[in-house]
Protein backbone atom coordinates (compact mmCIF):
# COMPACT_ATOMS: atom_id res chain seq x y z
CA UNK A 1 0.00 0.00 0.00
CA UNK A 2 1.53 3.10 -0.89
CA UNK A 3 1.98 5.92 2.21
CA UNK A 4 0.22 9.26 1.75
CA UNK A 5 3.13 11.70 1.85
CA UNK A 6 0.92 14.32 2.36
CA UNK A 7 -0.32 13.32 5.50
CA UNK A 8 1.91 14.61 8.65
CA UNK A 9 1.68 14.17 12.82
CA UNK A 10 2.80 16.62 15.08
CA UNK A 11 5.17 15.31 18.39
CA UNK A 12 2.06 14.91 20.78
CA UNK A 13 0.36 12.44 17.91
CA UNK A 14 3.50 10.54 17.61
CA UNK A 15 3.83 10.47 21.27
CA UNK A 16 0.76 9.23 21.67
CA UNK A 17 0.66 6.23 19.31
CA UNK A 18 3.65 4.97 20.77
CA UNK A 19 2.77 5.58 24.47
CA UNK A 20 6.12 8.05 25.36
CA UNK A 21 6.75 11.30 26.33
CA UNK A 22 7.11 14.10 24.03
CA UNK A 23 10.25 15.10 25.63
CA UNK A 24 11.71 11.68 23.94
CA UNK A 25 10.61 12.85 20.76
CA UNK A 26 12.64 16.12 21.23
CA UNK A 27 16.07 14.43 22.91
CA UNK A 28 15.92 11.50 19.76
CA UNK A 29 15.84 14.71 17.45
CA UNK A 30 18.81 16.34 19.06
CA UNK A 31 21.03 13.39 19.30
CA UNK A 32 20.22 12.76 15.83
CA UNK A 33 18.75 9.38 16.11
CA UNK A 34 14.87 10.14 14.55
CA UNK A 35 14.24 13.69 13.44
CA UNK A 36 11.01 14.97 12.37
CA UNK A 37 10.90 14.66 7.97
CA UNK A 38 9.88 18.62 8.05
CA UNK A 39 9.70 21.72 9.86
CA UNK A 40 7.15 24.30 9.76
CA UNK A 41 8.21 27.89 9.49
CA UNK A 42 7.45 28.61 13.04
CA UNK A 43 9.71 25.46 13.83
CA UNK A 44 6.74 22.66 14.62
CA UNK A 45 8.24 19.59 14.23
CA UNK A 46 6.20 17.63 11.86
CA UNK A 47 6.78 13.36 11.39
CA UNK A 48 5.61 12.02 7.85
CA UNK A 49 3.58 8.10 8.24
CA UNK A 50 6.71 6.50 6.72
CA UNK A 51 8.47 7.25 9.83
CA UNK A 52 6.08 5.31 12.02
CA UNK A 53 8.25 2.26 11.26
CA UNK A 54 11.41 3.56 11.95
CA UNK A 55 10.61 5.02 15.36
CA UNK A 56 8.93 1.99 15.85
CA UNK A 57 12.35 -0.05 14.77
CA UNK A 58 13.86 2.14 17.17
CA UNK A 59 12.09 1.57 20.30
CA UNK A 60 11.64 -2.39 19.67
CA UNK A 61 15.87 -2.13 19.77
CA UNK A 62 15.84 0.47 22.95
CA UNK A 63 13.28 -2.63 24.73
CA UNK A 64 15.65 -5.14 23.71
CA UNK A 65 18.60 -3.35 25.86
CA UNK A 66 20.43 -2.15 22.68
CA UNK A 67 22.22 1.19 23.59
CA UNK A 68 20.85 4.54 21.55
CA UNK A 69 24.11 5.17 20.52
CA UNK A 70 24.31 1.63 18.38
CA UNK A 71 20.96 2.27 16.92
CA UNK A 72 22.44 4.92 15.44
CA UNK A 73 25.04 3.99 13.88
CA UNK A 74 22.56 1.31 11.73
CA UNK A 75 19.62 2.76 11.75
CA UNK A 76 19.86 4.98 8.85
CA UNK A 77 21.00 2.43 6.63
CA UNK A 78 19.50 -0.58 8.15
CA UNK A 79 19.55 -4.34 6.03
CA UNK A 80 19.15 -7.62 7.31
CA UNK A 81 22.80 -8.30 8.05
CA UNK A 82 23.32 -5.02 10.19
CA UNK A 83 20.32 -6.07 12.07
CA UNK A 84 21.16 -9.43 12.15
CA UNK A 85 24.40 -7.97 13.78
CA UNK A 86 23.21 -5.71 15.80
CA UNK A 87 21.37 -8.52 17.52
CA UNK A 88 24.51 -11.11 17.71
CA UNK A 89 25.87 -8.54 19.38
CA UNK A 90 23.11 -7.23 21.65
CA UNK A 91 22.91 -11.43 22.82
CA UNK A 92 26.65 -11.64 23.52
CA UNK A 93 25.64 -8.38 26.36
CA UNK A 94 22.86 -10.56 27.17
CA UNK A 95 24.72 -13.59 28.07
CA UNK A 96 27.49 -11.90 29.67
CA UNK A 97 25.13 -10.36 32.10
CA UNK A 98 23.81 -13.88 33.06
CA UNK A 99 26.90 -15.18 33.41
CA UNK A 100 28.00 -12.11 35.99
CA UNK A 101 24.33 -12.17 38.00
CA UNK A 102 24.79 -16.00 37.74
CA UNK A 103 28.34 -15.34 39.53
CA UNK A 104 27.32 -12.48 41.85
CA UNK A 105 24.06 -15.32 42.73
CA UNK A 106 26.38 -17.73 44.31
CA UNK A 107 28.57 -15.28 46.07
CA UNK A 108 25.12 -13.84 47.91
CA UNK A 109 23.76 -17.45 48.22
CA UNK A 110 27.46 -18.17 50.22
CA UNK A 111 27.25 -15.38 51.95
CA UNK A 112 23.97 -16.47 53.17
CA UNK A 113 25.12 -19.89 53.87
CA UNK A 114 28.06 -18.40 55.89
CA UNK A 115 25.57 -15.91 58.05
CA UNK A 116 23.00 -18.73 58.26
CA UNK A 117 25.53 -21.18 59.52
CA UNK A 118 26.46 -18.60 62.37
CA UNK A 119 22.77 -17.99 63.21
CA UNK A 120 21.49 -21.10 64.21
CA UNK A 121 24.63 -23.56 65.23
CA UNK A 122 24.61 -24.33 68.64
CA UNK A 123 27.49 -22.61 69.85
CA UNK A 124 30.49 -24.29 71.48
CA UNK A 125 29.75 -27.20 69.86
CA UNK A 126 32.62 -29.03 67.75
CA UNK A 127 31.53 -29.04 64.27
CA UNK A 128 33.47 -30.89 61.46
CA UNK A 129 33.34 -30.30 57.60
CA UNK A 130 35.20 -32.07 54.44
CA UNK A 131 36.33 -28.64 52.21
CA UNK A 132 37.51 -28.44 48.46
CA UNK A 133 40.41 -26.37 48.15
CA UNK A 134 39.02 -22.93 48.95
CA UNK A 135 40.42 -19.78 47.36
CA UNK A 136 41.36 -17.04 49.47
CA UNK A 137 43.62 -13.70 49.20
CA UNK A 138 45.56 -12.77 52.19
CA UNK A 139 47.98 -9.58 53.17
CA UNK A 140 50.20 -9.97 55.78
CA UNK A 141 50.05 -8.37 59.17
CA UNK A 142 52.87 -5.72 59.95
CA UNK A 143 53.09 -6.88 63.62
CA UNK A 144 56.08 -5.34 65.69
CA UNK A 145 58.79 -7.83 67.87
CA UNK A 146 57.48 -9.65 70.66
CA UNK A 147 53.94 -7.72 70.56
CA UNK A 148 50.16 -8.68 69.98
CA UNK A 149 49.03 -7.63 66.39
CA UNK A 150 46.66 -4.23 67.79
CA UNK A 151 43.94 -2.74 65.49
CA UNK A 152 46.32 -0.53 63.83
CA UNK A 153 48.07 -3.44 62.23
CA UNK A 154 44.79 -5.04 61.85
CA UNK A 155 43.46 -2.40 60.07
CA UNK A 156 46.23 -1.66 57.66
CA UNK A 157 46.05 -5.46 56.39
CA UNK A 158 42.48 -5.18 55.88
CA UNK A 159 43.10 -1.85 54.13
CA UNK A 160 45.77 -3.46 51.62
CA UNK A 161 43.83 -6.42 50.93
CA UNK A 162 41.01 -4.56 49.99
CA UNK A 163 42.88 -2.62 47.75
CA UNK A 164 44.22 -5.34 45.73
CA UNK A 165 41.07 -7.26 45.83
CA UNK A 166 37.54 -7.55 43.69
CA UNK A 167 35.35 -6.70 46.76
CA UNK A 168 32.39 -7.97 44.77
CA UNK A 169 34.19 -11.75 44.96
CA UNK A 170 34.38 -11.44 48.50
CA UNK A 171 32.78 -14.41 50.43
CA UNK A 172 34.33 -14.28 54.14
CA UNK A 173 37.10 -12.48 55.87
CA UNK A 174 39.13 -13.04 58.82
CA UNK A 175 42.19 -13.38 60.55
CA UNK A 176 45.27 -16.16 60.07
CA UNK A 177 46.72 -17.58 63.13
CA UNK A 178 50.04 -19.68 63.18
CA UNK A 179 48.93 -23.19 65.53
CA UNK A 180 51.49 -22.63 67.72
CA UNK A 181 50.92 -19.08 68.75
CA UNK A 182 47.23 -19.70 68.76
CA UNK A 183 48.20 -21.97 71.63
CA UNK A 184 50.48 -19.56 73.59
CA UNK A 185 48.61 -16.21 73.09
CA UNK A 186 45.07 -17.38 72.29
CA UNK A 187 44.46 -15.42 69.56
CA UNK A 188 46.39 -12.54 70.48
CA UNK A 189 48.95 -12.90 67.36
CA UNK A 190 47.43 -13.12 64.10
CA UNK A 191 50.09 -13.12 61.13
CA UNK A 192 47.25 -12.47 58.17
CA UNK A 193 44.04 -10.90 57.33
CA UNK A 194 42.31 -13.47 54.49
CA UNK A 195 39.02 -13.40 52.45
CA UNK A 196 37.41 -16.68 50.86
CA UNK A 197 37.48 -15.31 47.29
CA UNK A 198 34.87 -16.64 44.47
CA UNK A 199 37.68 -15.81 41.81
CA UNK A 200 40.66 -18.62 41.13
CA UNK A 201 43.36 -17.35 43.61
CA UNK A 202 47.23 -18.02 43.86
CA UNK A 203 46.39 -19.18 47.73
CA UNK A 204 44.28 -21.90 49.00
CA UNK A 205 42.77 -22.79 52.53
CA UNK A 206 43.90 -26.46 51.46
CA UNK A 207 41.35 -29.72 51.26
CA UNK A 208 40.85 -32.24 54.33
CA UNK A 209 39.07 -32.57 57.22
CA UNK A 210 38.59 -29.48 59.25
CA UNK A 211 37.11 -28.85 62.76
CA UNK A 212 35.27 -25.63 63.96
CA UNK A 213 32.91 -24.25 66.41
CA UNK A 214 31.10 -20.99 66.58
CA UNK A 215 31.50 -18.15 69.95
CA UNK A 216 28.66 -15.57 70.72
CA UNK A 217 30.03 -12.25 71.78
CA UNK A 218 32.49 -9.51 71.63
CA UNK A 219 36.04 -10.19 70.59
CA UNK A 220 37.03 -9.11 73.74
CA UNK A 221 36.59 -12.48 74.99
CA UNK A 222 38.90 -14.44 71.85
CA UNK A 223 41.03 -15.63 74.44
CA UNK A 224 38.15 -17.33 76.23
CA UNK A 225 37.43 -18.76 73.16
CA UNK A 226 40.65 -20.07 72.10
CA UNK A 227 41.13 -22.11 74.93
CA UNK A 228 37.47 -23.48 74.61
CA UNK A 229 38.20 -24.77 71.11
CA UNK A 230 41.31 -26.28 71.97
CA UNK A 231 40.56 -27.84 75.32
CA UNK A 232 37.32 -29.79 72.84
CA UNK A 233 40.06 -30.59 70.59
CA UNK A 234 41.85 -32.00 72.68
CA UNK A 235 39.14 -34.04 74.43
CA UNK A 236 38.00 -35.55 71.43
CA UNK A 237 41.46 -36.67 71.19
CA UNK A 238 42.17 -34.30 67.73
CA UNK A 239 45.23 -33.45 66.23
CA UNK A 240 44.78 -30.25 64.18
CA UNK A 241 47.54 -28.91 61.90
CA UNK A 242 48.28 -25.94 59.76
CA UNK A 243 46.68 -22.35 60.95
CA UNK A 244 43.54 -21.43 62.57
CA UNK A 245 41.31 -19.23 60.44
CA UNK A 246 39.43 -17.04 62.93
CA UNK A 247 36.54 -15.52 61.16
CA UNK A 248 33.69 -13.13 62.71
CA UNK A 249 30.87 -14.70 61.15
CA UNK A 250 28.59 -12.17 62.75
CA UNK A 251 30.09 -8.56 62.59
CA UNK A 252 29.14 -5.58 63.19
CA UNK A 253 27.61 -5.04 60.18
CA UNK A 254 25.27 -7.12 60.52
CA UNK A 255 24.69 -6.84 64.46
CA UNK A 256 25.09 -3.84 66.26
CA UNK A 257 25.23 -5.50 69.83
CA UNK A 258 28.19 -6.90 70.35
CA UNK A 259 26.74 -10.10 72.57
CA UNK A 260 24.65 -10.77 68.98
CA UNK A 261 28.40 -11.02 67.23
CA UNK A 262 29.54 -14.69 66.20
CA UNK A 263 33.16 -15.48 65.74
CA UNK A 264 34.12 -19.00 63.96
CA UNK A 265 37.70 -20.67 64.77
CA UNK A 266 38.27 -23.45 62.23
CA UNK A 267 41.32 -25.93 62.18
CA UNK A 268 42.49 -28.73 59.36
CA UNK A 269 42.50 -32.20 61.60
CA UNK A 270 45.23 -34.66 60.22
CA UNK A 271 43.54 -38.36 59.59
Amino acid sequence: MKIDDTIYYTPQQIASFFSIKKDTLLFYDRIGLFSPARRKSNGYRCYSPAQLNELDTILTLKDLGIPLASIKDVIGNMDAPSFLSLLENEEKSILKKIDECNALLEIVGAIRSSVEGAMYSEKETLYFSNLDDTPVITESIKNREGIMTDDDNWQDAYSRLMAKADCKAIITMGSVVHLDEARKYLGGICREVYATYAKPSDNIIPKGKYAYMFFSGPLDNLSTFYSKFFSALDNSHLEPEGEIYEELSISPIVAKEEKDHVTKLMVKIRT
